[in-house]
């Protein structure tokens, strides 16, 4: 990987509580990886919601990250491309557009600190190679509940 020029991507729910936890992991990527990723977090914006509905402490916190780039994917579009259904859903991208690690950066469902995701997007772009190319990824979906388990979670924005 050719330093500085990895890319990294997140889709965000912009009412998700979970996501603050990733949020602040983001700000220890990009802090340890000292200006060798360009980031971009992707808010995500019902179909029919105005883009203003993104506009939240969360989008303020992201915006305030050295080196992200804050965005509005409205109706979801990108994070259908991207594949993404969970808020917190990290994509690292080599300089020649090769996937290299897809996953979450928390250990657990709004747990900030340690955790396997940070460590292999951090090595990845130190390195060029990480022990691990994926995680689980904790956080609310990104679509409108549709199983009666998604709607019962009450940590969730519905």
């Amino acid at each position: 990987m050719t330093v500085g020029e990895a890319r990294l991507v997140v889709f965000a729910h912009p009412h998700c509580p979970c996501t603050r936890a990733t949020l602040g992991e983001l700000a220890r990527v990009m802090a340890r990886t000292e200006g060798r990723l360009h980031a971009a977090v992707q808010f995500v914006v019902p179909p029919g919601e105005d883009p203003q509905w993104a506009r939240t402490d969360l989008w303020r916190s992201a915006a305030a990250i050295p080196g992200v780039q804050v965005g509005i994917d409205q109706g979801g579009a990108e994070a259908r491309r991207f594949g993404s259904l969970t808020s917190g859903q990290v994509l690292l991208y080599d300089a020649a557009g090769r996937l290299c690690f897809a996953g979450g950066i928390t250990a657990g469902r709004g747990h900030a600190g340690d955790n396997a995701g940070e460590d292999a997007i951090v090595a990845i772009a130190s390195n060029g190679v990480g022990r691990l190319s994926s995680t689980p990824v904790y956080g609310c979906a990104l679509k409108s509940p549709s199983t009666a388990a998604e709607r019962m979670d009450p940590q969730c924005p519905k």
